[in-house]
């Protein structure tokens, strides 16, 4: 991972435009595990924009929920819809880009209903309680 990580922070910070596939289910139902985004190098970020950081040896995708000033530096404070927290601040110089694009994929039942909820989703902590026990839902039946 950290080769990927190496190059595709080399591509964005010489302005190049990066599709990389994706892993996890913080942004989950938006994003899911074998999405590919595509994240252009640009930095005029508003609230409601995927932005793209590097923290420790991964790249991460969240949604930015705020913009704030402490000390004269200008601070983004970020958020995966299936977390309950906010991410830890990040400044300008630690965010890659922000995603232009999503391909998703061979679409299953549970993900076209939950993308048809999704507008209730993103307004409300149900996101993550949700995804708590979809994920319960599944190791359950898994496990039979």
């Amino acid at each position: 991972m950290n080769k990927v990580k190496n190059i595709s922070e080399d591509l964005l910070e010489n302005g190049f435009d990066v599709r990389m596939p994706t892993t996890g289910l913080s942004m989950f139902p938006l994003i899911r595990t074998g999405d590919r985004i595509t994240v252009t190098p640009q930095k005029n970020l508003v609230i409601g924009d995927l932005v793209v950081f590097a923290r420790a040896d991964n790249i991460v995708c969240h949604k930015l929920v705020k913009i704030f000033e402490r000390d004269d530096i200008k601070y983004y404070q970020t958020r995966g819809d299936s977390h309950f927290g906010l991410d830890e601040p990040v400044t300008i110089d630690q965010i890659l880009g922000k995603v232009v694009s999503i391909e998703r994929y061979k679409i299953s039942l549970t993900r076209r209903i939950l993308l048809f909820i999704y507008p209730l989703l993103k307004f409300s902590r149900l996101n993550a309680f949700l995804i708590t026990v979809l994920i319960r839902i599944r190791g359950i039946f898994s496990s039979q």
